[in-house]
């Protein structure tokens, strides 16, 4: 009876050990499609379809090449070039690019062409800065 129960136990281990290395072969091996590694970020584009929203200070004007220039703080100069499609507009009224001046405070749509150039789409509205008025402040109770 020793005998039987040490040769069960011993086929009992056998077939755990025999499972286990069964097991751990069955796992190194891949079974499905290889899986890639992932594609690191492209850079962000630096043009846009969509226009985005436009109020600038015009700084310089060039007539002959329909362009203007706004100075951000940083000092950079960024070129706003006008198109022949450009439609441009004075609180409603229809307007040439001739009439915006230096100084003039311009508000429209742009489309992204770099980091510096833009390409006007429509100016809804230009001339001095208005300047809000301010509402008088209630008095505490």
């Amino acid at each position: 009876m020793k005998k039987i129960c040490v040769l069960m136990l011993g086929m009992a281990i056998a077939i755990t050990i025999g499972g286990q290395s069964a097991f751990a072969q069955a796992k190194k091996q891949p079974t499905g499609p290889a899986i890639e590694a992932p594609k690191p970020a492209e850079a962000p584009k630096v043009k846009t379809d969509k226009p985005m929203p436009m109020h600038s200070m015009v700084d310089s004007i060039d007539a002959t090449a329909k362009t203007f220039t706004h100075k951000n703080k940083d000092g950079t100069l960024v070129k706003h070039m006008v198109t022949a499609k450009t439609e441009i507009k004075n609180g409603g009224k229809d307007a040439k690019f001739e009439d915006i001046k230096v100084g003039d405070y311009v508000s429209g749509l742009r489309l992204k062409k770099s980091d510096t150039e833009y390409e006007v789409v429509k100016i809804t509205k230009f001339g001095p800065e208005v300047s809000k008025p301010t509402k008088p402040m209630k008095p505490l109770k």
